[in-house]
């Protein structure tokens, strides 16, 4: 930990802070964009105060490394000023950017002071890299393990390895419900007030959530020429089941979605826990703080339990040798076309909507998002693409800054139809490898908890292991199909990503169109910088 004391808001002492914070973080090994942009946010934070304060206000930073975890608080003793609460065009896209890197400054006034922290992340070793070696290390070990007499083998499997997968299991299943819980309830909170939600939220949301449902349905429908649909008086619509369904979203009491994990109920608690706050304001601050430090409470556990996945998938996958269920896995590859299958129809479905209404070429809006959809689809994450998003949106397509400032950083979170697709694939790859009968009324279940979970899935690492958790066990498919969803998710993931910041792209084109921001002549023209 090192700190520094009370010193004065003047340029040379600002800029010390500055250097001090940036080497602060070099030593962490954190990544270079993400330092650029907190170092940014601190600029720009301490010359407000000064110009409020002048220069004869104090500040400090303190720079602490604890279990793994950075954090640098700048206290500013004096009046209660918010630096990140104005209207300015340049504070909301540094914040947008931050809250979409998952390091977004907070703000808090305590005793006198303004704090103001950040949570930086450290690089870490690829994702796909870890998980391709535990595959080929499973492989391996399980390969040598069945030249060892059957006994052991069973007792590996049955003693070893099977309790252990169980406990992970219930870990991700006690997590998933108060995650998605917590982070819904931020997520309309976050909102900001009633009026912003009345003027472009309320609109924007009902965008994102009508094109999610309808684009599923789209891809829904293709991925069904794969899969018939099951016999015996089970292929009839059962208009009853459905109705019960959508009952059903209303619990009985508080803590009935919590213990059965029913993440339809869940997510309508949470909204309606949501709205009430947003309605409240001020009078519901002491619950909010109690959200906020759930909600990143129960995100840090998700990150290390997140982090144990590489040991998971190689356990899975030794276990499926050792008990000979490994073609399980091979069966189980049939998603990878599926999904691709249904995402190439939701990017065309887009690419035709927005060419056709707007008149322009196919091959020059490809071309304009070209660069977002790549980084998306290199690095399977959208703040990666977030500040490439935001110029993109503006000065390729034409997109008002007011719609880009709002939208983005919302729809990251909300508008996922590439993660849509990627559940309701492995929903229907996981139903037929594991026998579970596909009816109609399956398929609306499926198709419903698959759109809401898309829209509910907290964007953290390890966000969407608890909704597919979630997702099997309301669509009745043993959680063995976890672990092999998991493993292949390392690949789904990527593709998703892309998919849906090109939907995201293309539906804030459509969005600001509908309200005349949209500036026709950009998007229009035919230079791609």
């Amino acid at each position: 930990m090192t700190s520094r004391k009370y010193v004065m808001l003047s340029n040379e002492n600002i800029d010390t802070t500055i250097k001090e914070a940036e080497q602060f973080l070099s030593d962490a090994n954190v990544d270079d964009k993400d330092m650029i942009r907190i170092r940014l946010a601190m600029e720009e934070a301490l010359l407000n105060y000064r110009e409020v304060l002048d220069e004869n206000g104090l500040f400090c930073l303190r720079c602490v490394k604890r279990l793994g975890r950075l954090r640098l608080e700048l206290s500013i003793p004096g009046l209660r000023y918010d630096p990140f609460s104005n209207e300015e065009e340049g504070s909301e896209i540094l914040r947008g950017i931050l809250s979409g890197m998952g390091i977004a400054p907070v703000w808090q006034y305590k005793n006198g002071v303004n704090h103001i922290i950040f949570t930086p992340r450290k690089r870490k070793p690829s994702q796909i890299l870890l998980l391709t070696v535990s595959v080929v290390l499973a492989a391996v070990c399980g390969g040598i393990c069945t030249l060892l007499p059957g006994s052991i083998r069973t007792f590996l499997s049955a003693q070893l390895i099977t309790p252990l997968f169980h406990t992970f299991m219930g870990l991700l299943t006690a997590i998933a419900g108060p995650m998605i819980f917590l982070s819904v309830i931020w997520g309309v909170y976050s909102i900001g007030d009633t009026a912003t939600l009345s003027k472009i939220g309320k609109r924007m949301i009902l965008r994102f959530l009508l094109m999610s449902l309808l684009l599923t349905i789209l891809a829904g429908a293709s991925m069904l020429l794969f899969f018939p649909l099951s016999g015996n008086g089970g292929s009839s619509f059962n208009f009853s089941q459905l109705l019960q369904m959508v009952l059903d979203i209303v619990p009985g009491n508080f803590f009935t979605p919590f213990t059965e994990a029913n993440p339809l109920q869940i997510i309508f608690v949470a909204v309606v826990i949501g709205l009430a706050m947003l309605v409240l304001g001020s009078k519901a601050s002491a619950v909010a703080s109690f959200v906020e430090q759930g909600n990143s409470i129960v995100q840090l556990i998700m990150e290390a339990v997140s982090g144990m996945i590489p040991f998971f998938v190689f356990g899975s996958i030794f276990n499926m040798i050792l008990s000979g269920s490994f073609s399980t896995l091979l069966q189980s590859s049939k998603l990878l076309p599926i999904m691709l299958l249904g995402h190439v129809l939701v990017c065309a479905v887009y690419l035709l909507l927005v060419c056709i209404r707007k008149r322009m070429s196919i091959a020059l809006f490809v071309r304009k998002v070209a660069p977002t959809f790549l980084i998306g689809l290199s690095t399977a994450s959208s703040a990666a693409a977030y500040s490439t998003n935001v110029e993109c949106c503006e000065k390729q397509l034409g997109i008002d800054r007011q719609i880009i400032n709002f939208g983005i950083p919302l729809g990251q979170v909300v508008f996922m139809p590439g993660a849509a697709v990627i559940f309701l694939a492995a929903g229907l790859c996981m139903a037929e490898v594991y026998g579970v009968p596909i009816s109609p009324t399956w398929l609306v279940s499926a198709l419903v908890i698959t759109v809401v979970l898309a829209v509910a899935a907290p964007p953290v690492p390890g966000g969407g292991l608890t909704c597919y958790t979630m997702l099997f066990l309301q669509l009745n498919i043993p959680s063995e199909a976890v672990a092999i969803t998991i493993a292949l998710n390392v690949i789904l993931e990527f593709f998703g990503t892309a998919v849906n910041l090109f939907c995201l792209q293309a539906e804030l084109v459509e969005l600001a169109g509908s309200l005349n921001r949209l500036n026709l002549d950009i998007l229009r023209k035919k230079q791609v910088r």
